[in-house]
């Protein structure tokens, strides 16, 4: 490197160290700071992502040390050039004395600074310090960093604990759920009982996330303190509460899934069947469905055509079990038209639901047909099983269309699915006009 170029990295590596040390004023930093700089000094509080930050830390510390006498020394222990020679990795230690009425205190950093050369100047892009922990004079850093341990360590107990209780007492709802019924019934559980699961089940899903956020700001933390034996262990434990705490998380959110799909689809009424519009309960919830799935993470544009029987006169059902079936078979529609528009990436394709109803002789004619990827051969006779679901982790529950046809057995119908790969699915339900099928 030539003596230029030398004096040019030594003269802002003294600037920077200038304003760092409370000697240059904040206002000069642009000059040899990169705007998106990013640094992390000795304390949690020291974190930098941009040139605006790093010049309120730099005011803060100026008006921290503004009745302090300061006074340092800085040694150059490390150089390096990358193969181009433009950037420069510098490591100084820094014996800082802070002298104030209440005495004196020496600190002891040491400051890594990545440099970068742009045309004709320098300047800093990160920087990154950390403290001599074992000098017997810089025990405000000790007590800092007891302090924050000591604090971690109470939050972690503290969260642990409701976690226990949390997980206890979803033990005791699911020995509930056993007693109550199989699995085989589960689209009849009261919708009571899927609330006591879902009250702890929200505890432990979120102090698990709670303390999986804890435990990466103390991963951080733990960056900047010398390697020793006790750190190693510290991460070692931390990691192994941090993997646990994922796994509980990972299967709380699969408990969550079932028990919201249980208190949607299973939160039956008395079984009373009362004489009902049939077309309006049809519109209402197509469009709650259509809204629902608009707002949700993965949103399209979809063509309803309803095609609705104006003179069927009312049918004996019971009103909310069947807006949930309209419900199922819509939301199933748009999960699968989703899946197709996400496959073909073609802008020509347009995701249609087309809803029918009409009076077939004695029998309630209700279609559901959307043009979506069709089902495979080889998981058409399992779609209605319990549990059985194509989506993947916890987009799907298994539990829709198994209850939406255990509704229309009790009321005493039957369901047909029609589909052909790549094409169309239709679900077709047929209901009795007279039935008198009762929930048992």
């Amino acid at each position: 490197m030539n003596s230029k170029k030398k004096e040019l990295l030594d003269e802002t590596q003294k600037n920077f160290f200038n304003s760092m040390l409370l000697i240059s004023p904040a206002d000069k930093l642009e000059k040899f700071v990169v705007e998106d700089v990013m640094g992390y000094g000795t304390t949690i509080d020291e974190r930098v992502f941009g040139i605006s930050a790093l010049k309120e830390l730099v005011k803060r510390q100026i008006e921290q040390g503004a009745s302090m006498q300061i006074k340092h020394e800085i040694k150059e222990i490390h150089r390096r050039y990358n193969e181009s020679e433009d950037v420069a990795i510098i490591v100084n230690e820094i014996k800082i004395i802070l002298i104030s009425e209440e005495g004196t205190n020496e600190l002891n950093p040491r400051i890594s600074t990545v440099l970068q050369y742009f045309d004709s100047y320098w300047k800093v892009i990160h920087w990154h310090g950390s403290v001599a922990t074992d000098s017997e004079n810089d025990t405000w850093h000790l007590q800092e960093w007891k302090r924050k341990k000591e604090e971690l360590e109470g939050l972690v107990a503290e969260k642990t604990q409701e976690l226990n209780k949390s997980l206890e007492e979803l033990k005791a709802a699911q020995e509930q759920l056993i007693q109550q019924e199989k699995l085989a019934s589960l689209g009849q559980l009261t919708a009571g009982i899927a609330h006591e699961i879902k009250n702890p089940l929200n505890f432990v899903n979120n102090f698990s996330e709670l303390s999986i956020e804890l435990l990466d700001e103390a991963f951080t933390e733990l960056d900047s303190i010398d390697e020793s034996d006790s750190k190693e262990e510290i991460i070692d434990l931390l990691n192994d509460v941090k993997a646990n705490l994922e796994k509980i998380n990972q299967h709380g959110t699969r408990a969550d899934g079932v028990v919201k799909s249980m208190l949607l689809h299973s939160r039956g009424g008395n079984g009373t069947k009362e004489p009902t519009s049939l077309n309006p309960l049809i519109r209402e919830y197509v469009n709650l469905a259509f809204h629902g799935m608009r707002a949700s993470k993965s949103p399209i544009n979809v063509k309803i055509d309803l095609e609705l029987d104006e003179d069927i006169e009312k049918i004996s059902i019971n009103s909310e079990d069947f807006s949930r079936l309209v419900l199922n078979f819509c939301k199933n529609a748009f999960d699968a038209m989703n899946e197709k528009v996400n496959k073909l990436k073609d802008k020509d394709y347009l995701p249609t639901l087309k809803i029918t109803s009409r009076k077939d002789g004695s029998e309630l004619y209700l279609a559901f047909e959307d043009n979506g990827p069709g089902i495979p051969d080889d998981i058409k006779n399992k779609i209605l099983l319990p549990f059985f679901t194509t989506k993947k982790g916890t987009d799907g529950t298994g539990l829709g269309l198994s209850l939406t046809n255990d509704i229309i057995k009790a009321h005493g119908g039957t369901l047909n699915i029609l589909t052909e790969v790549n094409k169309f699915t239709r679900f077709e339900v047929r209901i009795p006009l007279n039935n008198k099928t009762s929930y048992s």
